[in-house]
């Protein structure tokens, strides 16, 4: 590798997950590729080489995010999992319940949900201080995506359980905790794929249970692993997302007096917002052949992490990465969804969700401002925040 010896940066210690990006940094200006020691995956930081995602001549996505490698090829792969052609036939036939109409029905229902939430903690805490990652990033998400999927959100508190175990098991040893916790969640997802097909209905689960690939139905273990993957993953990135936003609103100064005076500037906030503290900070992809990155040889089966989050600070492509910007002309090229095949499929949603949480917030309060600890998200795969305080007035 060119450049200085970094063999000492371990991305996945708390402190640097705590705040990766000097690190980020660090590794980017030493070069195009680094081999992180504690897994073996060679990590790429710059903008441009995250782009080479959308090349599944060259990687497979059969390890997902999951950095420690551990899905095999004989695990039964969700849609995250999947390579082309296979995974475009299966996005095609769950892009209805995520298209730009389909996504904008759900406006309303959405709202109804956040406002609940919000009404709750009116209700429970008349001080307004209060844990906003516990009493509305999680559940309010959950709500939204159990709705879709055509399940009752009266299990939440086992949802955001489960989603904390995928979470937590990300870049760790997974504990026996966590493994029956996964075990719970895919029994779960069983059972209700089986209520499915016995009275289907028309929602997410319903389309999961009878899609068809190539004229044969999905497996009953792709049903699982679908199900699984689109319960958690529905719920777990916008929740970081909107834990983010709000510490942002916190702690950046003027921010949030620049929203409530101009809502126009709401969506480039939220963009800028993604791009500074992207939800999903790396995922990994597995080498399909030899190649060669500079003078850097990556054998077939190797992995590559690219790290999204490393991307969306590359000052040759945002200036001045580590400042929140709102007048960005370049926000559309933040790869905080991804990039390519595998761009995240709910996008759409997610940034509904945010707007409409943010609309409330603004609609709400006069002052936002933090109100004791906080938490973060464990790992260098998600990042948000696992409990947060504030104080609203």
């Amino acid at each position: 590798m060119k450049g200085k010896n970094l063999s000492d940066i371990d991305l996945f210690t708390e402190e640097v997950s705590d705040c990766p990006f000097p690190a980020y940094k660090e590794i980017r200006e030493s070069g195009r590729v680094y081999q992180e020691p504690r897994y073996d995956n060679y990590v790429l930081t710059h903008h441009n080489d995250i782009q080479s995602l959308k090349n599944d001549q060259v990687f497979d996505a059969r390890h997902g995010v999951d950095p420690a490698g551990r899905f095999s090829e004989g695990t039964y792969p969700d849609i995250n999992r999947t390579d082309p052609p296979r995974h475009a036939k299966m996005k095609a036939f769950l892009y209805k319940s995520f298209s730009p109409k389909a996504i904008q029905s759900w406006e309303d229902e959405i709202s109804k949900i956040f406002v609940e939430h919000f009404d709750n903690i009116a209700c429970d805490n008349s001080e307004q201080s209060f844990d906003i990652v516990h009493h509305v990033c999680y559940p309010a998400p959950a709500a939204v995506i159990c709705r879709m999927l055509g399940f009752s959100d009266d299990r939440r508190e086992d949802f955001q359980r489960w989603s904390a175990a995928l979470v937590e098991r990300l870049g760790t040893n997974i504990s026996e905790e966590q493994r029956n916790a996964l075990i719970e969640m895919a029994r779960f997802i069983r059972l209700k794929a089986e209520e499915k097909e016995k009275n289907p209905g028309s929602d997410l689960m319903t389309e999961i249970v009878f899609a068809e690939v190539d004229g044969e139905r999905l497996s009953r273990e792709e049903v699982v692993a679908n199900g699984v993957f689109f319960l958690a993953a529905g719920h777990e990135t916008t929740a970081n997302f909107l834990s983010n936003f709000i510490y942002q609103i916190c702690t950046i100064s003027g921010l949030f007096e620049s929203l409530q005076s101009d809502r126009t500037l709401l969506k480039p906030a939220l963009e800028e917002s993604l791009r500074l503290e992207s939800p999903v900070q790396n995922i990994c992809r597995t080498v399909k052949d030899d190649m060669s990155i500079d003078d850097k040889f990556i054998l077939q089966n190797d992995r590559v992490m690219f790290s999204l989050g490393a991307g969306n600070h590359d000052p040759d492509v945002f200036e001045c990465p580590e400042d929140f910007n709102l007048n960005r002309d370049n926000l559309n090229q933040h790869l905080a969804f991804g990039y390519g095949h595998h761009q995240c499929l709910g996008a759409r949603l997610a940034r509904l969700e945010g707007e409409i949480f943010a609309n409330i917030l603004l609609d709400r309060y006069e002052k936002i401002e933090l109100a004791g600890d906080f938490e973060r998200q464990p790992g260098n795969v998600m990042r948000g925040f696992k409990s947060l305080s504030i104080k609203c007035s």
